[in-house]
């Protein structure tokens, strides 16, 4: 008796559902509502990268750019939130 043969389109089928699934989760985790947040810590790292054998400045210009990047964050959130207070309340 010969063995069946297993069918290679529902294991690739279920293989491309997990690959989906796996990606969709580590977009909604590190990118989510806040894009900008997922993008500043990103030219952070890239600075930081840049700066790794010029401590001094790396210690004034990091610090400079994530404050820049949070006032940059919370404005946007601000205007959001304004924007959906004036839907709501002028339909």
């Amino acid at each position: 008796m010969k063995p069946t043969p297993v069918k290679a389109a529902p294991i690739r089928a279920a293989a491309v559902r997990a690959a989906v699934a796996f990606g969709r989760f580590w977009w909604e985790f590190l990118v989510g509502d806040t894009p900008e947040l997922f993008v500043a810590v990103l030219v952070l790292v890239g600075v930081a990268f840049a700066l790794r054998s010029h401590r001094v400045v790396a210690v004034i210009v990091l610090p400079v750019l994530a404050v820049v990047f949070l006032s940059a964050s919370v404005y946007r959130g601000r205007v959001r939130r304004s924007r959906r207070r004036g839907r709501l309340e002028n339909p």
